[in-house]
């Protein structure tokens, strides 16, 4: 990360085929999951995780065309 951008700045989504599995990985990890898993009403499934840095990180099922 830029050293001029400061911690917890950063909040990206991470596409990911299986969100459960991958959250209770990160919560047997240690991950602090900030959002359980959810539906929603578009089609996807997410969940989101603070990392170390303070930044949150979510993950879904969305994967928009290319």
């Amino acid at each position: 990360m830029n050293s001029s951008s400061p911690s917890g700045s950063a909040s990206p989504f991470v596409y990911v085929a299986d969100v459960d599995a991958h959250c209770a990985r990160a919560r047997a990890a240690g991950a602090a999951i900030v959002m359980e898993p959810y539906n929603t009403e578009y089609g996807s499934r997410n969940y989101a995780a603070r990392d170390l840095e303070g930044n949150v990180w979510s993950f879904g099922t969305y994967r928009p065309a290319p």
